[in-house]
């Protein structure tokens, strides 16, 4: 892959964390953490409305081979809930929670957007 096409993917993977804190945002959720780490872990959004956090895995792609929603795999889903965990933990305070995944699928000027609300249940850890 050229430095070029890396550059643009960083950009449009951007643009769909941004069109997805903006849907959030409108839907009445308070953006809590933007690309949280914890160790390796990177979770794009975490975002809260009332007693219930979500941790939002944002997934963009501009061909058709493949849905971004397909791109959330077990290692994904098993990342994700080791990094919800931890950050439920430091709160302090009991929540509900769920995982969404939110799925961008076309380009800059024309997309195509999809929300998996509770998308998966946390997988076993082993």
């Amino acid at each position: 892959m050229s430095e070029t096409s890396k550059i643009r993917d960083r950009a449009f993977g951007q643009f769909a964390e941004d069109r997805a804190a903006e849907y959030y945002i409108k839907e009445g959720y308070a953006i809590r953490e933007r690309n949280w780490h914890f160790h390796r872990i990177e979770i794009d959004i975490i975002a809260q409305k009332e007693n219930i956090i979500v941790f939002v895995e944002v997934k963009a792609r501009s061909g058709r081979d493949m849905q971004p929603e397909d791109a959330v795999n077990l290692k994904k889903m098993k990342s994700m809930t080791i990094g919800a965990d931890a950050y439920l933990k430091n709160l302090g305070a009991d929540y509900e929670y769920r995982y969404d995944i939110f799925a961008l699928t076309g380009d800059f000027e024309n997309y195509s957007v999809e929300v998996y609300e509770d998308a998966f249940v946390s997988p076993l850890l082993r």
